[in-house]
């Protein structure tokens, strides 16, 4: 075999590319050439077999890694051994990590949280049951297969194998600070309650954004791990409960008895308060948002159905969110042509004082006389209006007319001549259609 056959192949299994590196050693991508299927091989550092008892803790715990079969853990296929160097051969999975969704600093949703959330309780509480504490649970440790749906668990055993006197030979406690238990900073014997703080801080994350302890320094996030208590999630979050803040809280205790009895526990819990809290916050906001659209106040509308969908997304959110920002859209539309009108209405009045003769041309074909008013010149654009005369109120004219005309001639006034009549006629057109009236 060729060196260059050698340096593309570790053991039976061709190297496809590098998926990644970290402190243990790189990932490649892989083939198995005798069943046809991709595989992930993390060959392992050369002078980690140089550790006193790493071969015997290594084998040890990659067969009781191996012994998990679970549909949230990576299913390890070999172990084995190439030019001096070691390494272990997985499932190949696809997608994007946790760490990778979480990159942008939003919080997820709180469905999408406990979604994600649930399966990897699960996943621990069935490892902790075989006997395996994972030490290393943070999102980088978790990729999201099927399209994102199916959340997976890697790198079990490896760590503990690495970690099982706490430290390295150095005296460095070893592990990813951000997720790291206090016990497991102090170099304390480890439990289940180790991981539970671990998942506790990924759901801190997912809910809040960040991590409750960030620091520039290594040493600096420890501490707060050991001895700060972490910001109340709701100052991070305002969006989130008060019993979902003391949940979260409660996963974070710095004493692993005042945890949950189980990670399964505290995903449980935290799924019943959020299903809660969202049944009374979505009604309450559906309410709010329908009120406001009513009244077209469309940006608050807008406002509540993005707080909805940042707390749980539904069909029926995303659909009415379209339809408030259609609406909006026509309002605006309509805002902008009324303010058109106004300035053409200003326009035309300006013309009308200062060419005296302009006369609007009525809908009926008639027109109206000049006027200063701008309501005249608002009316003859929108042209709606037709101007007439009720018959009751006709009527009513005509007898008030006579009775005054009776009173006028019983008191002894004279009649008005003829010329005043003609005067008041052409002035006063009602006066002359009423005097026609009675004259017929």
């Amino acid at each position: 075999m060729s060196k260059k056959d050698q340096a593309s192949k570790i053991g039976k299994y061709e190297i496809l590319g590098k998926i990644g590196e970290g402190g243990f050693g790189i990932v490649y991508r892989g083939r198995d050439p005798m069943l046809d299927r991709e595989v992930a091989i993390k060959v392992l550092r050369a002078d980690l077999a140089s550790t006193p008892g790493f071969l015997e803790r290594f084998r040890r715990e990659a067969r009781l890694a191996a012994s998990l079969h679970h549909p949230n853990v990576v299913g390890i296929i070999e172990v084995g051994e190439h030019e001096g160097r070691y390494y272990l051969v997985m499932e190949y999975l696809t997608g994007q990590t946790l760490a990778d969704l979480l990159d942008d600093g939003k919080s997820l949703p709180l469905t999408r949280a406990v979604e994600l959330l649930h399966p990897l309780a699960e996943a621990l509480d069935y490892a902790h049951a075989k006997g395996v504490i994972h030490r290393d649970v943070k999102p980088g440790n978790v990729i999201l297969a099927d399209d994102g749906k199916r959340p997976v668990l890697t790198d079990f055993g490896l760590v503990k194998s690495r970690l099982e006197e706490g430290t390295t030979t150095t005296g460095v406690v070893l592990g990813t600070p951000e997720y790291m238990s206090p016990e497991q900073i102090q170099g304390k014997e480890l439990g289940p309650a180790a991981d539970q703080y671990a998942l506790g801080i990924i759901a801190y994350q997912m809910l809040t954004g960040r991590v409750p302890f960030k620091g520039t320094t290594p040493f600096e996030v420890q501490n707060g791990h050991v001895s700060q208590p972490p910001p109340d999630p709701l100052s991070l979050n305002p969006a989130l409960s008060l019993d979902t803040g003391k949940l979260l809280l409660r996963a974070l205790e710095k004493d692993p008895s005042n945890r949950f009895q189980s990670v399964i526990g505290f995903v449980n819990e935290l799924n019943q308060v959020v299903d809660q809290w969202i049944s009374q916050k979505a009604n309450q906001i559906l309410q709010e948002v329908q009120q406001q659209m009513a009244s077209m106040n469309f940006d608050n509308a807008i406002a509540g159905l993005d707080q909805l969908q940042a707390i749980a997304p539904s069909a029926k959110a995303a659909a009415l969110l379209n339809e408030c920002q259609r609406k909006k859209e026509k309002w605006n539309q309509i805002q902008d042509l009324l303010k058109q009108q106004d300035q053409v209405s200003d326009q035309i009045n300006k013309m009308i004082k200062a060419e005296q003769w302009i006369k609007l041309p009525s809908k009926n074909g008639g027109s109206y006389a000049p006027q200063k008013e701008k309501e005249t010149i608002s009316a003859w654009l929108n042209t709606k209006v037709d101007i007439s005369v009720d018959k009751g109120l006709f009527g009513f004219v005509i007898l008030f007319t006579l009775v005054a005309l009776v009173f006028a001639i019983n008191l002894g006034y004279q009649a008005p001549s003829i010329e005043v009549i003609k005067s008041l006629c052409s002035r006063y057109p009602l006066i002359f259609i009423t005097l026609l009236a009675l004259d017929s």
